[in-house]
């Protein structure tokens, strides 16, 4: 039981996290300025500033995450593929620091965290779309395409 809280509570958030934490890194290289990151649905219980970076952390931590830009220009394809592509490499690179820590024979959490991380960056790279909603494979996808097509 107390595992099972620990995987929804901790592991899936910080997995969220660290997969917006990689958009909005990427954003700022391309000199977005405002940038938001939100884990989880409902009410909000936390809210903070780091580093320019709003935080939201809500009631629900686990059912999801997003990351929003204010943006005071048009970005372009090129800068939006970049974008898009930083969440699923963030959740890669997570996975690289965390392996030594992995006991891939026993149940333990940094297992959890690879097998959950790698989920999220390789479902994220599938292009797909949802009504409104699309994944970071869609708009990596749209990007190139039309970059192909405008040259």
């Amino acid at each position: 039981m107390l595992d099972t809280l620990m995987f929804f509570y901790v592991v899936v958030p910080l997995v969220h996290l660290i997969h917006e934490a990689g958009h909005v890194s990427m954003a700022k290289l391309h000199k977005v300025k405002k940038t938001e990151i939100g884990i989880g649905i409902g009410p909000k219980i936390a809210d903070f500033n780091l580093k320019g970076t709003q935080i939201r952390i809500n009631i629900i931590p686990f059912l999801g995450g997003y990351s929003s830009n204010d943006l005071t220009r048009e970005l372009s394809h090129k800068e939006i593929a970049w974008i898009s592509i930083g969440g699923p490499f963030f959740n890669i690179l997570s996975i690289l620091l965390v392996l030594p820590f992995w006991t891939p024979f026993q149940f333990s959490f940094s297992a959890l965290f690879v097998y959950f991380s790698l989920w999220i960056g390789i479902i994220n790279l599938i292009p797909f779309k949802l009504g409104e909603k699309c994944s970071d494979g869609w708009q990596i996808a749209t990007s190139l395409i039309k970059l192909v097509k405008n040259r």
